[in-house]
Formats: C-alpha cells, sequence, structure tokens
C-alpha cells in the first residue's frame, strides 16, 4: 500500500549564540550536526511512523534549512509547541520554524498574499501611544496598550478606553508623526522582494488610517485597513482642529475578527488559497489571521503571542521571513 506522504521544511535560525550554554556544555553547530541531533527528535515524535532526510542546506551563516518526507497521518497542527522541540530550541539558541508544505512536490510554500500588522511589526512605535505623548497621557494610554496586546483586557473595549484619552490632540499630529515614525529594518526590502515576486501585500493594523495609509505609499502596499478617527474643528476647550477620541461610526474597528476576515477576504477576492498566504504580527490581536493563514509568523512578539502563534521569529530584519519563501527566481 502506498503511503501519502507531506513534506515538512524546517528552518533553522541562530540567535546570538555564545560558543557554550549556561551550564557550560558546547553548543551543536549550525550545520549538519543540529540537522543529525534534530532528526532525532523528529524521529521521536512520529515513532514508529518512518521519516526520511530529504535535502538539507545551508542558507546563509546563521540559518540552515532541512527538508523532510513524514506520513501525512503523523503530522501534528503543533509542531512548534512540543516539549522537545522547544526545549531543543532553548539549549542550542535556536528559532525553528516548522513548516508542512499542502503539496510533497514543492521545495517551499508558495505565497501569493502576505497581510502585515502596522505598529511594532512594520514600524517600531505603537502609533497610539506617540499620540498619547503629543498631549501628555503617555503612562495611562501605555498602561491600557500593554495589557490589550497580551490579551489581558478585550481588544475593542481597550480602544476605545484610550482614545478617549486623546480627545484634544491637534490633527497636525500625523504629518509630525511622518517625520519621525521609524519602519522597521529589513521591511522596505522585504515588500520589495515580495513584490518583484508579484505577491499581493497589505497592512491591517488597529491603529489609525493615516498612517497606514502613509505606510502603504512607502513600502508599495497594495491595501492599507485601519481605524479612523472623528476630528472636530476649533472649540472654546481646543482652539485648534483636534481628535475627538471617538471612531468614526461609518467605518468598521479593526479587531481581531476583522483582521482574520480581511484576510480571507483578500484571499477570496484573488483567488488564492489560504494555504498560499503569509500573516505577521506582534500583538494578541493577530493571533486569527496568524492561526489562519497557511504561514502565520509572530515577529518579535509579545510573550503571550510568542507562546501561542503557529510560528515565531525574533531577528534583526523582517527580510530573515524570505528563508522561509524559497529563493529568488
Amino acid at each position: 500500500m502506498t503511503t501519502n506522504l507531506s513534506k515538512l521544511v524546517v528552518t533553522f535560525f541562530a540567535n546570538s549564540r555564545p560558543l557554550h550554554d549556561q551550564h557550560n556544555n558546547p553548543r551543536i553547530p549550525l550545520s549538519s550536526a543540529c540537522e543529525i541531533a534534530f532528526t532525532e527528535i523528529l524521529t521521536s515524535l512520529l515513532s514508529p511512523a518512518p521519516i526520511t532526510l530529504d535535502a538539507s542546506r545551508p542558507l546563509s551563516p546563521r540559518v540552515f534549512q532541512s527538508t523532510y518526507l513524514i506520513p501525512f497521518d503523523s503530522v501534528s497542527d503543533d509542531w512548534r509547541h512540543q516539549t522537545l522541540i522547544s526545549s531543543f530550541e532553548e539549549k542550542h539558541s535556536l528559532e525553528i520554524v516548522l513548516d508542512l508544505l499542502p503539496n510533497p512536490s514543492l521545495s517551499h510554500r508558495p505565497i501569493r498574499l502576505a497581510i502585515f500588522d502596522m505598529d511594532s511589526t512594520l514600524i517600531e512605535e505603537e502609533v497610539i501611544d506617540e499620540l498619547a505623548r503629543s498631549i501628555g497621557v503617555t503612562a495611562a494610554v501605555s498602561s491600557i496598550t500593554a495589557q490589550a496586546m497580551e490579551g489581558k483586557i478585550d481588544y475593542e473595549q481597550s480602544l476605545r478606553a484610550r482614545l478617549a484619552l486623546l480627545e484634544g490632540v491637534n490633527t497636525d499630529v500625523w504629518e509630525k508623526m511622518r517625520e519621525t515614525l521609524t519602519i522597521v529594518a529589513g521591511a522596505r526590502e522585504l515588500c520589495q522582494e515580495l513584490r518583484r515576486r508579484g505577491i499581493i501585500l497589505a497592512v491591517a493594523s488597529g491603529g489609525f488610517a493615516p498612517m497606514a495609509e502613509w505606510l502603504k505609499d512607502q513600502l508599495g502596499l497594495d491595501y492599507a485597513f485601519a481605524n479612523h478617527l472623528l476630528t472636530s474643528t476649533p472649540t472654546s476647550t481646543y482652539p485648534h482642529d483636534h481628535l475627538t477620541g471617538i471612531l468614526s461610526p461609518d467605518h468598521p474597528v479593526v479587531t481581531p475578527v476583522y483582521k482574520r476576515d480581511t484576510l480571507l477576504d483578500l484571499a477570496a477576492t484573488h483567488s488564492i488559497p489560504l494555504s498560499q498566504t503569509l500573516a505577521v504580527g506582534d500583538g494578541s490581536n493577530d493571533l486569527l489571521m496568524l492561526g489562519l493563514a497557511g504561514l502565520g509568523v509572530a515577529w518579535r512578539a509579545k510573550p503571550k503571542v510568542q507562546r501561542e502563534a503557529p510560528h515565531r521569529l525574533n531577528g534583526e530584519s523582517l527580510t530573515d521571513l524570505l528563508f522561509l519563501l524559497g529563493p529568488r527566481i
């Protein structure tokens, strides 16, 4: 009887790695020795199902990739959270992305749609905290933001609570912010390469439309989705055009469900299977879309998201994502 096979692509990313661990044990080199040790772990996890090492190659001095053929019915939906794997990562200062391909004839996952969070993913800052700084309510807003990103309080409730503290912010804040926000390392290069590959790009942000549209232009994205704030002309209390601290009732609120549904809608609009989508984010409000995408990666994420996302990376440059997408064509 012929066994249906799946292909598992395992990408090893080396962190800043001392030569020895905390117990003075030597680290496994990021090479075939690492692959041999990890193959033993896979064999243990899948026993008695057979596994076959199909190919291996170094992708850079700090990235190594192995592919395995494994029986389809032996596959787990929760590879990364296996204790043996997480312990291996910790011991050897590695991050491991295990991507089960939808077709064993493929060498890598064919991505056709990529959707990103904005704050702390494509830009370094949390825009709502920058708005708070402009009127001196940083501590109050940041406290709520941190709880929301950790998933400790309802996201939409937390958003409305934070916005209420921002009544009176001068609308010229958007122009000033465009001069100070920092696009994260590797974001421009990543998006340039994804566009070259013909991949549709979107940002879905719990932040705000003026900055999402600005970022769309900066990175050449195809779509931008974000929250819309109501503004007011000068009043006796605020003698300038200002934010009211209220979300527009004419636009949807970008909640975790909205982000997930945006991924679904874009994939349907462009006739793209979900298996060919990439989602990247850092907050608990990204977990639904990360879980839905064919490849969902938590990027330098909050602790809760690091624990629960399908995959996670904490490198210095977003271009690390390209190692998961196969060689340049």
